[in-house]
């Protein structure tokens, strides 16, 4: 930087320094620019106390609010995540309906649950709103697609068992491949395709799309009750609750292989563990009601810790372990590292245990039970010592899904001797109600 156009005379200005700073009447600010040898080339004092005046004002009110954010509970940090499950409040569902499941959107940042004949939406997880162009139908289960931007439903009744939303708040019904009682849904990433089970219909008890709209009927490997359908990164597999080969598999979700379940028990429910590169799968009945499979084809028997009907099976990647839950037996909660090998862990209450899910933010499982009194939530930070959570009402508690953006979750329950105002349930540390512990 140089002032003037020549190189001549006893100040060379091709080294300076420039110093501001605000004068000590508190609204000045004086700028100075001299040369190497101090001789000051430029002076100015400018009145800057408005500036200077909002300045203070705006610095002290992002202080108070940064001051007023709490530390976030560190992931892993045992009883202290596990205060955001300590306590758990009722929220009005809004409408009273029997209420099956619920899923969070964190492209939407929107919880979704559907019930027999509804849906509805929430994006704290306490204020919540009847979706609109539902249908009236009994709607089982759902499914966010990020590729997509898009929640699917599926349900069971007459026609137009399908439906979708962008925005989670307006549905659109679909035409299903077939009128069947649609139990599970599922979406491939890598096919772009959602895939749902049924467990009645002839022949047609798998249904794909590619975008939620169209449907295409495909043959089930079997005509059996299926239950629950899982993706693995490269392969569908769909477990039953009957049949001779009780476990079906596809590569594309358009053909179906039968597959010789290890046992022919009834099978609740399939999860798989990308860490381990293992299926494994839950059954109410048989001799060993766990089995386990690194292809989906091949499955072998695993000894169950007990022989409870085990109702659903989660896994957690942080802590490399499977754990499910059951709705009757002495211990009522089991758990294993690689699938193979299950130990018995004492549940929270004997009660009846329905869904699981885990929270990696909070290193936490958190489980719901149909029954109980005033204990029909438990979590668990490792999955082998369990505690016991005041839950906000005594319903059937079915499903339970958890946001990490808000640290919430939420669970939904049938109406059955319920009323509209304790149809959901949250975590009172989550966002409804933050930090109140």
């Amino acid at each position: 930087m140089a002032f003037g156009g020549g190189s001549s005379g006893s100040a060379a200005l091709t080294a300076h320094t420039h110093n501001a700073a605000l004068a000590g009447d508190g609204g000045q600010l004086s700028q100075t620019l001299t040369d190497m040898g101090g001789v000051v080339l430029y002076s100015e004092i400018t009145d800057n106390s408005a500036a200077v005046a909002a300045n203070t004002a705006a610095i002290g009110v992002n202080t108070a609010a940064i001051a007023a954010i709490p530390a976030p509970l560190p992931a892993g940090t045992g009883s202290e995540a596990a205060i955001y499950a300590s306590r758990w409040g009722s929220r009005t569902a809004s409408a009273n309906d029997a209420w099956n499941n619920v899923a969070w959107s964190p492209d939407l940042s929107l919880f979704c649950a559907v019930a027999s004949d509804k849906v509805m939406y929430s994006s704290t997880g306490s204020t919540w709103t009847t979706g609109s162009g539902q249908g009236n139908k009994a709607w089982n289960d759902l499914v966010w697609s990020p590729d997509l931007s898009l929640f699917c439903a599926v349900a069971s009744g007459s026609t137009s068992l399908v439906m979708t939303s962008t925005n989670g708040t307006s549905w659109t019904s679909r035409t299903s491949a077939a009128n069947n009682f649609w139990r599970s849904i599922d979406w491939s990433p890598s096919l772009t395709l959602f895939c749902a089970v049924a467990s009645s219909g002839t022949g047609d008890r798998v249904e794909t799309s590619p975008d939620g709209i169209n449907w295409t009927s495909r043959n089930a490997s079997e005509e059996n009750s299926w239950q629950s359908v899982a993706w693995s990164g490269s392969l569908f597999c769909a477990v039953s609750s009957d049949g001779t080969n009780r476990v079906m598999t596809s590569t594309d979700g358009i053909t179906w292989t039968a597959r010789a379940a290890a046992e022919a028990n009834s099978w609740k429910d399939v999860v798989y563990s990308p860490e381990l590169t293992l299926f494994c799968a839950v059954s109410s009945d048989g001799t060993n009601r766990v089995m386990t499979s690194t292809d989906g084809i091949t499955w072998t028997a695993r000894a169950a810790a007990e022989a409870n009907s085990w109702k659903d099976v989660v896994y957690s990647p942080e802590l490399t372990l499977f754990c499910a839950v059951s709705s009757d037996g002495t211990n009522r909660v089991m758990t294993s590292p690689d699938g193979i090998t299950w130990t018995a862990r004492a549940a929270a209450a004997a009660n009846t245990w329905r869904s699981i899910t885990w929270s990696p933010e909070l290193s936490l499982f958190c489980a719901v039970s149909e029954s109980g009194t005033g204990n029909r939530i438990m979590t668990s930070d490792d999955g082998i010592t369990w505690t016991s959570r005041t839950s906000a009402a005594d319903n059937a508690w079915r499903g339970i899904a958890w946001s990490p953006e808000l640290y919430t979750f939420v669970s939904v329950c049938d109406n059955s001797g319920a009323t509209i105002n304790d149809l959901v349930m949250v975590n009172e540390a989550g966002s409804s109600n933050p930090f109140n512990i």
